[in-house]
């Protein structure tokens, strides 16, 4: 029961707002990378040089990140695993490359009957292969792909699939502003767990980053889930009592809440070069995962980063329910640093 609680409220924090089982390959919004997952998870529009941002908007990498590798892993509740590794490579006149792979492990299930008679354990992976490839265009705007090549599988069902990215970024360096926009995980599934293909969880996103020119710190906001207006759901718990009538009534959240549901807020404060520290809140899953009966810090996130000497070393820790959350550790280097 623990374990099924903990996937739960993993898919919930990387669904999106998506309902559950209408998707496939859903843990492809799921943020290893420590330094994005504290802002949020979300900070598409961030130009920091670090390739961990280019895995979630492919218009970033740039020739300053050639050479870069990163290593990250999530350590979840109940043995759940998440880890990914990244490299990125420039080439003169071609663009900006990278390829990772990236791993989800569910651990051990016990198997078991109608009848609840065990009869030994099964396991269930998920693995995807991304190719990415970012071309900056002029000082301005700069634009990217990744190609994804997805396997899953749960006990005795598989599926294999391909999902495409597509992004933009505008940026205005002498105001050091930067605008995104990312269409993410366009694609199919080659074959189906059972008889009917599934949906792959797309999603639209806008961002603008803007860092303070005498302050070291850098915001971000981004609108995630553009694709879909209305982000609310039916809470059969929220309703409320007419004091005339004495009736009851839904009290559905207003238009204001649906919007807030769509932001997402980041920001990173480094007042070195070798130490940072990020937060971030997610109004939408504070909505969907806190409590009624007590405060929980559901929704925010922070992190903080260190740079140890050619390394870098990032944690975060993502709040999801009072059952438990995320930490995120990334180990960040540049193979080029070790020939000089």
């Amino acid at each position: 029961m623990k374990k099924l609680l903990s996937l739960l409220i993993l898919f919930s924090a990387g669904l999106n707002a998506q309902v559950g089982g209408k998707y496939a390959y859903q843990f492809l919004n799921i943020v290893p990378s420590a330094r994005v997952a504290g802002q949020g998870g979300v900070a598409i529009a961030s130009t920091e040089q670090d390739v961990n941002f280019a895995l979630w908007n492919p218009s970033l990498l740039n020739k300053e990140m050639s050479g870069q590798v990163s290593i990250s892993m999530v350590d979840y509740m109940s043995d759940i695993l998440l880890g990914d590794v990244t490299y990125a490579r420039h080439y003169d006149s071609i663009g900006t490359f990278s390829i990772g792979l990236r791993y989800l492990d569910y651990g051990d299930f016990d198997r078991a009957n109608t009848l609840g008679i065990r009869s030994g354990e099964f396991g269930g992976a998920d693995v995807a292969l991304t190719i990415g490839y970012g071309y900056q265009l002029d000082t301005n705007w700069s634009f990217g792909a990744n190609v994804k090549v997805i396997n899953s599988s749960l006990e005795a069902y598989s599926s294999t699939g391909m999902a495409l990215d597509l992004a933009a970024t505008y940026q205005i360096p002498r105001k050091r502003l930067s605008f995104a926009l990312v269409a993410k995980n366009i694609g199919f599934q080659f074959n189906a767990y059972d008889a009917q293909r599934e949906k792959l969880p797309f999603e639209l996103q806008l961002g603008i980053s803007n860092k303070f020119e005498h302050l070291p710190l850098r915001w971000s906001l981004t609108f995630e889930q553009l694709e879909t207006w209305d982000l609310r759901y039916d809470d059969p718990n929220n309703v409320k009592v007419n004091s005339l009538t004495g009736e009851i009534e839904k009290d559905d959240p207003s238009i204001m809440n649906n919007i807030l549901r769509h932001m997402v807020i980041g920001a990173e404060f480094a007042p070195t070069k070798s130490f940072n520290i990020q937060f971030g809140y997610n109004f939408r899953k504070r909505q969907e995962l806190n409590l009624e009966s007590r405060r929980t810090a559901a929704g925010f996130s922070f992190g903080l980063g260190l740079k140890v000497s050619k390394f870098r070393i990032n944690y975060a820790r993502n709040m999801y329910h009072v059952a438990g959350g995320a930490n995120n550790f990334s180990l960040v280097t540049n193979l080029g640093d070790f020939k000089k």
